[in-house]
């Protein structure tokens, strides 16, 4: 029996498909990378708040296909289905259908336009250890070590993605920006 698209899902993910914020759940050696980043960031006084590391599939299903029908880029009849999570995205109308959806995105705190112009992958990075949501804030200018041991001077922006400094640093040690998402980093910039 499918349950109907809403918050629900969002409980339901939360005790089967958890989403990890610990670095020793990254896939090395990634894991340690974006550890030397995150303390070189630290060690010039940024501070740097993890919101996900390693995600379930069937999580990422759930923040795939929500993204999608809550934005009105699909229809919920179009959605796919998924081994495991019996969730009916089809409650009859597109309103209710819209409304159930933007439920399960902002009971997630899903990435929206302006802050992600990119529904969340069915096949992120996240699932295979490899990708890593984080904010990272400062005041005014710190001086962060790239891999190398130089140091680059770096302004706060509101947004990772504009910042070319702090691009730059987390590239010298194998982490890579997802310009389109603000708080994603990964191995491969994906």
């Amino acid at each position: 029996m499918r349950i109907n698209s809403g918050i629900y899902w969002v409980s339901w993910a939360n005790i089967n498909a958890k989403n990890s914020k610990s670095l020793d759940d990254l896939a090395s050696p990634f894991k340690e990378n974006v550890t030397e980043f995150i303390n070189a960031l630290k060690d010039a006084g940024a501070s740097v708040r993890i919101n996900a590391t390693r995600r379930s599939q069937k999580r990422a299903y759930l923040f795939h296909w929500s993204w999608l029908i809550a934005l009105g880029k699909i229809k919920p009849s179009q959605a796919a289905l998924e081994t495991g999570v019996d969730i009916n995205w089809n409650l009859g109308d597109d309103s209710s259908s819209v409304q159930a959806a933007k439920e399960i995105v902002n009971g997630f705190g899903l990435a929206v336009p302006p802050h992600s112009n990119v529904a969340p992958s069915l096949h992120s990075n996240h699932i295979i250890g490899k990708a890593i949501d984080m904010d990272i804030t400062w005041t005014g200018t710190v001086n962060v070590a790239k891999k190398d041991g130089t140091k680059l001077n770096v302004h706060y922006t509101n947004n990772a993605r504009n910042n070319p400094e702090l691009l730059l640093i987390g590239e010298s040690y194998g982490v890579y920006k997802l310009k389109t998402d603000k708080p994603h980093w990964s191995y491969d910039g994906r």
